[in-house]
């Protein structure tokens, strides 16, 4: 009986390891530069600093197999100091089309001259992206009046 034992368990074992799906996630990492345009709110504090609200809409070309094209849409919020230095929290979403998306959250911080950038932590996805993880940074390339062109690079791992 006890032969019997001995040898059925790694029996058992084997047929549960083989029935199993062996499944790798994937990582990809991404580049892309951003053009966005930012609509700012400021809520003035007593102590001259202020609230900031900020909203980013753009397109984003991405690199890949084949490179794509993109919708971003951020939301964040944070502090402008009164020498104009401003720290965020931001959660953003690319979306590529109807089906494929990501979502990401993040900090951002610009000094009083004007140079920005930041982190962000993937959160989760639609699609393609479903269920995806990763990280990422950003720098800010060039600001105008009206626009934004952002530098970003990430690692996307999808299940």
């Amino acid at each position: 009986m006890k032969k019997v034992n001995i040898l059925l368990r790694p029996a058992i074992a084997f047929l549960v390891l083989i029935s199993c799906p062996l499944y790798a996630a994937e990582t990809t990492k991404y580049t892309g530069t951003v053009y966005a345009r930012p609509v700012k709110h400021l809520m003035p504090l007593g102590n001259g600093d202020a609230v900031l609200i900020i909203e980013i809409a753009g397109i984003v070309a991405l690199s890949g197999n084949p490179p794509s094209m993109a919708t971003l849409s951020c939301s964040g919020m944070g502090l402008q100091k009164t020498d104009n230095s401003t720290s965020a929290d931001f959660y953003c979403n690319i979306k590529e089309n109807e089906e494929d998306s990501f979502d990401f959250k993040g900090k951002s911080s610009e000094t009083a001259d004007g140079k920005s950038q930041g982190s962000f932590d993937i959160v989760g996805g639609s699609g393609k992206w479903k269920g995806a993880t990763g990280k990422g940074k950003f720098i800010r390339l060039e600001k105008s009046a009206d626009t934004n062109k952002t530098f970003l690079e990430m690692e996307v791992t999808t299940p």
